[in-house]
């Protein structure tokens, strides 16, 4: 595979190129390159109700065809996150071990293990075109009829361990050794040395305290539920360990997540928020209620409305502004973040929660309103630090509920956002998250909470059509970014 054969078929395409476009000038032309002729794939294969564009396959045991390879194309103008979920789906039905989804300028290369599809790699156009030897190339080792072929010889001799040793082996080339190990699992993973890594791992995992943060705002119908949930969500993605406890009455993030305060926690004789904020005996094991959606897990404290009957406990119950500091300080070696949302109010819940934080992450819409409000959260996440044995830093803004068609309305709510934050004292350093974090205004992200489910769960949702899914995507993938640079800001990163 030359450089020059390459630069000639990715040079094809335009942003007025068409899907077909990078499926015949840019797809069947790099197969020939990676060493398959035109009998090793099928095009436009059925499954379901839907077609695969691309898929290479093989004789795995006699009468038994395994798949290697998952192509799906899009055109040029198309933005790939959109469509992550379809070419997840398409892998598990086949059971492909090897997913590419590209628009002619991006390449996404994924790997499915046990269903779970995860990315090992993205390239654009200028990654390959200007790769000095091509055939030395991680992308083209990987995608190859070589390896294709080897992994089929593999898989002859033993069927049940082979998808493990080969994503072993391309996940720490792609993504190195630590992050391959929390892909692929400490039980399957095969170390090439006699060194004890797993133990390691574990032990620099628990070492590390979690970072308490209250998703902070007064202003309510700014996302922020949403944006505890879906964050949650992302961080659990990107491989930290999760709790999340609901100190507001309402329970919507409880709801959100699919847990019944009545029919899962009260019918069933189990203990929420309120009894663990009131009843000494009560320990925060106690009350956790553990989900999971594919590979997302998340522990949740769930609250109840009688929380809203029991202001008055609360203020008499000795020491109650810390009793949350310290029933969550014994476990904050078992997680990586515990996410609190309060009600948007400064009463005594939302005091309690801010008090047992490290941190605070404030979301808001960028519109008047919620803008101007801003000077009152910011100053009550002030006056706690000033009561607080530690420090209470105001990790940043984060943007939610964002009008992408909206540009000049929110450069101008950005530069009044500024000009608030430079008027309250010590606010003057105050982060706004970067664009690629703002959560996009999508009526998928206010849906998908009364069906109980963080919205990157939505593609695994037959409710949901192809339009609502890539929605959904689109917006995770916000998620995820914010996720990132929070990961980033509270210096807690692998």
């Amino acid at each position: 595979m030359t450089n020059s054969a390459c630069l000639n078929l990715l040079a094809t395409i335009t942003p007025e190129s068409s899907e077909s476009d990078v499926e015949h000038k840019v797809i069947v032309p790099l197969l020939h390159l990676l060493g398959y002729s035109n009998e090793d794939w099928q095009t436009q294969v059925g499954i379901g109700s839907s077609k695969i564009d691309f898929l290479i396959s093989f004789k795995a045991t006699q009468g038994y065809s395994s798949a290697y390879l998952v192509i799906e194309t899009k055109s040029p103008k198309k933005k790939l996150e959109q469509s992550i979920w379809q070419i997840s789906d398409y892998m598990r039905q086949t059971e492909a071990v090897l997913g590419l989804l590209t628009n002619g300028y991006t390449f996404c290369l994924l790997c499915n293990h046990q269903g779970k599809i995860s990315k090992l790699a993205e390239y654009s156009q200028s990654d390959l075109s200007l790769s000095l030897n091509l055939e030395n190339h991680l992308f083209y080792k990987v995608l190859s009829k070589k390896a294709c072929l080897i992994f089929s010889k593999e898989l002859r001799r033993s069927q049940l361990s082979i998808k493990t040793r080969f994503l072993s082996i391309i996940s720490k080339a792609l993504l190195g050794e630590d992050k391959a190990r929390l892909l692929i699992g400490e039980e399957n993973f095969e170390p090439e040395t006699g060194r004890d890594l797993s133990k390691n791992l574990i032990q620099s995992k628990t070492s590390e305290k979690a970072m308490i943060i209250t998703v902070f705002n007064n202003k309510g119908g700014v996302g922020k539920t949403t944006t505890t949930i879906n964050l949650a969500a992302a961080l659990s993605k990107l491989g930290k360990r999760v709790l999340l406890i609901d100190v507001d009455a309402q329970a919507n993030l409880t709801l959100g997540l699919g847990i019944d305060p009545l029919d899962d926690v009260e019918k069933q004789g189990k203990k929420d928020i309120g009894h663990l904020l009131t009843d000494p005996r009560v320990s925060l094991e106690e009350v956790i209620i553990k989900k999971r959606w594919d590979d997302v897990k998340l522990d949740i404290v769930p609250s109840h409305i009688r929380l809203s009957h029991m202001e008055s406990t609360l203020m008499m119950t000795p020491d109650i502004d810390r009793v949350l500091a310290k029933k969550t300080k014994k476990y904050v070696d078992e997680y990586d973040y515990i996410l609190i949302d309060p009600p948007p109010s400064f009463g005594k819940a939302n005091t309690i929660a801010l008090m047992a934080s490290s941190g605070v992450l404030i979301p808001t819409q960028l519109s008047s309103y919620p803008i101007r409000a801003l000077e009152f959260v910011v100053g009550r996440a002030i006056a706690v630090d000033e009561l607080k044995e530690g420090t209470l830093p105001i990790l940043g803004i984060a943007v939610s509920m964002h009008n992408r068609t909206a540009t000049k309305v929110s450069l101008e709510m950005i530069e009044q956002l500024k000009d608030i934050l430079q008027e309250v004292p010590g606010a003057a350093g105050v982060e706004i998250y970067p664009q690629s974090t703002w959560i996009p205004n999508l009526s998928i992200i206010s849906t998908t909470p009364n069906k109980g489910y963080p919205i990157c769960f939505a593609e695994f949702d037959e409710d949901l059509d192809r339009r609502e899914k890539e929605a959904a995507q689109d917006a995770f993938y916000s998620y995820l970014n914010l996720a990132k640079h929070l990961i980033s800001t509270t210096n807690k990163g692998d």
